[in-house]
C-alpha cells in the first residue's frame, strides 16, 4: 500500500512540474511581441539595409528579459544569413526592463561587412528578426532593385542589340 501511494504522489508530482515548465514556458512565449521592420521597402544593389528588431510589451505591468550573452538581438535574411552566427558575445547576465505598453528596438545594419557574406542580389528579400529567448517575428519582405542609370543603360543596350540584328 505504501508503495502505491508512493506511486500516485510521485506520479502527481511529476504532472505538476510538467504543467509549472508549460505555464512558464507560455509566460516566456507571451513575454514581448517580436517585430522586425527595414528602414525602407526598396534598396539599390549595395546599398545598406537597416533592419529594426523590436520588442513590445503588450502587458499591462513592466516586462523584464533577461539574457545570459550580450547578444539581446539577431535577424535572418532570406531564411540562410544569420547575423549572429560567426560572431562572439560575452557571457554576461543582462536584464532589459520594458514597460508596458511601450517597446524596445534593436538595430542592425546589413552593411559592407555583412554584404561580403551574404550579397544582396536583385530581386525579393525576407528578414525576421529575433529577440534571443523570447521569440521570433514574422516574416518581412523588401525589394533590391537595379540603380535608374543602370535600367537606361541596360534598355539603351537591347534596343542597340535591336537595332544590329535588323541590318
Amino acid at each position: 500500500m505504501d508503495r502505491e501511494l508512493k506511486g500516485k504522489a510521485m506520479k502527481t508530482k511529476i504532472i505538476t512540474i510538467m504543467i509549472a515548465f508549460s505555464i512558464a514556458g507560455i509566460a516566456k512565449a507571451t513575454v514581448v511581441d517580436v517585430n522586425v521592420a527595414t528602414d525602407k521597402e526598396s534598396y539599390l544593389l549595395g546599398e545598406e539595409v537597416i533592419v529594426s528588431v523590436i520588442a513590445y510589451n503588450p502587458n499591462l505591468e513592466p516586462v523584464t528579459l533577461y539574457f545570459g550573452s550580450s547578444l539581446l538581438a539577431t535577424y535572418l535574411m532570406d531564411d540562410v544569413f544569420d547575423w549572429s552566427e560567426g560572431r562572439i558575445f560575452e557571457p554576461v547576465n543582462l536584464q532589459l526592463t520594458i514597460q508596458p505598453y511601450n517597446f524596445h528596438t534593436f538595430d542592425f545594419m546589413h552593411g559592407l561587412y555583412e554584404m561580403s557574406l551574404y550579397p544582396l542580389d536583385f530581386g525579393t528579400h525576407t528578414v525576421v528578426g529575433e529577440v534571443v529567448g523570447y521569440g521570433q517575428s514574422a516574416q518581412v519582405q523588401f525589394e533590391v532593385v537595379p540603380e535608374p542609370s543602370s535600367i537606361l543603360l541596360l534598355s539603351m543596350g537591347i534596343v542597340l542589340a535591336s537595332a544590329k540584328k535588323r541590318h
